[in-house]
Order: C-alpha cells, then structure tokens, then sequence
C-alpha cells in the first residue's frame, strides 16, 4: 500500500530494499511501543498513511537530492527525518531528541534499518543555541505551535536554507500567532501544501519556509520563550 500511496502521490517507486526497510521500521515501532509508549498509530494501513506517507510528502516542497543537511527537532519515533531519509538517502540527517526513551528507540532503530543518522540527546532551543547556520533544512512534526518551533529551528538554518512545518487544520490560526515570529526572524513563508491524506486519514498543512537573513540573539533561554513567546 505504501508503496502505491508514494508512487501515485509522488512519483517515486521504491526499491525492494526501500520497501524492506519500511516493513522493518514498521515491525520494530509496534514491538518497541508494547513497552515504551511511542504512538498510539499502530495498524499497518494507519503507519503507512500517518507516518510514513505524511512523512515524505515534505519530498513535494523541497528538492531533496538537493538538500544535504537536515535537522529533525523531536523526532520522536523519527517522523519525519527517517521516512525521508529511507527514499532519499543522500540526506545527512541530525535527530535532536530531548527524551531518553525516544532516544533508545531512534539508536535501536538506526542498527535495525542499516542507515547513518545523527542522534543527539538535548532539547532543542539547548542545541540550536550551539549550531547557528548548521543546515540546509530544519522540520519539526509535532514539537510545539508554530512560533516556538521557528524561534528553536531558524537560527540553525543557513541563509537561504529551508524550514518546513507540517501542521493540521488549525494551522491558519498558527501562522496568524506566529506573524511576529516570522518578521523577527526573518523568514518568508514560499508554500502551503494543503493535502487530505488518503482513507480520510485527516489534513495536513505543510509550510515552506525560507530564511532570508540571520537574526542573532535567538533561541533566547526557553523560561523566556514561554514567559514571552514571539
């Protein structure tokens, strides 16, 4: 299904390693979450629709074999970062993961698949803070609304670089919230790819956006952020 869903959708077929490598992500997720609550998704059609297609379609916003250095910001179980890097695997990617549990699981599942990904254990205004202009792109599924995750993910991003929040349906609300987020910043928002995943699985909001300039003085200290949010 999988397969037929990336194919239809996006244009890629995957190989047979490709498709292995998912059914193997798929097999560990379920088996790892009987004892580490890590999605409450975990029929084989659900994953397949709202983790790993939702996952790739980020592919449809950005040139991905363009694309070198991707952070993934609580990435929990490595959505969307893994899925990605499966079907584009010329992306060097770094997991910022602040829960140790989570972290567990993303180096299992790094031995289970046979990739190479960066694991790093932190939270992430705390590494942003120390990786200014680092990447080509920064995403963050389901970390926090919009004007925290781009104060936490645009400094890291290099000039021009790409940062892209896929959101549900209230994601209108989050962009007006976030209107002094993006000015401070200084990132343009390029696209909204507004897409209803199949089986009526729900609605995803995926938002490019570009970095212009690089503002210094952000992250700023997270108490900070939460007191005065942007």
């Amino acid at each position: 299904m999988l397969n037929t869903y990336i194919t239809n959708i996006l244009g890629i077929k995957l190989t047979e390693q490709q498709i292995g490598q998912f059914d193997a992500y798929y097999n560990l997720l379920v088996e790892y979450n009987k004892h580490t609550n890590l999605t409450r998704i975990t029929s084989r059609d659900d994953a397949d629709i709202k983790h790993f297609l939702d996952s790739v379609l980020i592919s449809k916003l950005v040139d991905l074999s363009k694309v070198v250095t991707l952070c993934d910001m609580g990435a929990g179980a490595g959505f969307p970062s893994i899925p990605l890097l499966i079907v584009f695997p010329n992306i060097q990617v770094t997991i910022v993961e602040s829960q140790i549990k989570r972290v567990q699981f993303l180096q299992e599942l790094k031995k289970t698949l046979n990739l190479e990904f960066k694991i790093v254990h932190d939270r992430a205004e705390n590494f942003s803070s120390k990786n200014y202009q680092q990447f080509d792109m920064v995403t963050a599924r389901a970390l926090g609304e919009l004007r925290l995750i781009l104060e936490f993910g645009v400094p890291m991003l290099k000039v021009g670089g790409y940062f892209i929040a896929p959101k549900g349906s209230k994601f209108e609300e989050e962009l007006t919230s976030a209107a002094h987020a993006i000015k401070v910043l200084n990132v343009e928002l390029i696209t909204q790819d507004l897409f209803e995943l199949p089986l009526e699985s729900g609605f995803r909001a995926n938002l490019l956006f570009r970095k212009e300039k690089h503002v210094s003085g952000y992250p700023r200290a997270f108490p900070i952020i939460k007191k005065k949010p942007l």
